[in-house]
């Protein structure tokens, strides 16, 4: 109770805390198992929350902090100070972040972080394509080039831990119902750790794509990922637990304050 004071800043949340109650008793006697992922409105939930995790490590934020001191330290021959600069601009973004989660929404933050990641890409990919070498032993960037290019790196870094590293991990665990909510979390986390082995791999693709091309690789999975949360992923911000259900099963009853932000293919 005290902590719904906090979050809605009002006294009046007597309704919504029997309302959650009711709900969590009906979700408790109305639980089926397993078998429960495979009703259509669950298995639903289950592909979006897992395809997030996913996405969350396609956006390129792992290989750019275990190899972005080795990538700096060739364009600004200063890796271990960049990779310093990188973290910190992580560090801090996180501070924000977990207001914005909740005044912005988890969706439009989704977005806002996507369209941010690519410029941030972007930018790095064609900076270093006009002013270096693109070559993986030398890179033959000036110094000051690289400096930009590392900020075009901290501008991505930036995005993605005011939204998609954040996000990624509040957005599953509030789809859920409570009888399949540990068992959907675990397969979406179960998702991220497989997607972050695959990236491991990415280093084998300097040689192909130079580094370069690796940018402008992530830059194209970061757009992915703002499509994805466009089309799939609607708003949960404000909406109470009994009303993520009909979010996500129109045969569910709505609550009279229900307020839904569709995504495009459901207004379809």
């Amino acid at each position: 109770e005290r902590v719904l004071k906090r979050l809605r800043q009002t006294d009046n949340v007597g309704h919504e805390l029997q309302v959650i109650g009711d709900q969590v008793d009906e979700e408790l006697a109305a639980q089926k198992g397993l078998a429960e992922l495979l009703e259509p409105s669950i298995f639903k939930r289950v592909a979006i929350a897992m395809m997030l995790q996913v996405l969350q490590q396609a956006t390129g934020i792992n290989p750019i902090f275990s190899y972005g001191a080795l990538i700096f330290k060739d364009i600004t021959d200063a890796g271990i100070y960049s990779a310093f600069f990188l973290s910190g601009v992580n560090f801090l973004s996180t501070i924000p972040a977990m207001r914005w989660v909740d005044t912005t929404g988890r969706r439009k933050l989704l977005l806002i972080g996507a369209v941010g990641m690519v410029t941030g890409h972007l930018f790095a990919a064609i900076l270093f394509t006009a002013i270096c070498d693109g070559n993986v032993d030398n890179a033959g960037c000036p110094k000051v080039g690289g400096w930009f290019i590392c900020v075009g790196s901290a501008f991505f870094v930036f995005n993605f831990a005011i939204s998609w590293g954040p996000v990624c991990w509040i957005y599953p665990a509030e789809i859920f119902p409570l009888s399949v909510r540990a068992t959907g979390v675990t397969l979406s986390t179960a998702a991220n750790w497989a997607m972050g082995a695959v990236m491991t791999e990415v280093v084998k693709l300097f040689p192909h794509l130079n580094i370069n091309g690796v940018f402008f690789l992530f830059a194209g999975l970061c757009c992915i990922c703002g499509v994805f949360v466009y089309f799939f992923c609607p708003e949960t911000k404000g909406i109470m637990l009994e009303d993520i259900e009909a979010l996500f099963d129109k045969s569910k009853a709505k609550s009279p304050h229900f307020v839904e932000v569709k995504s495009p293919i459901e207004n379809a």
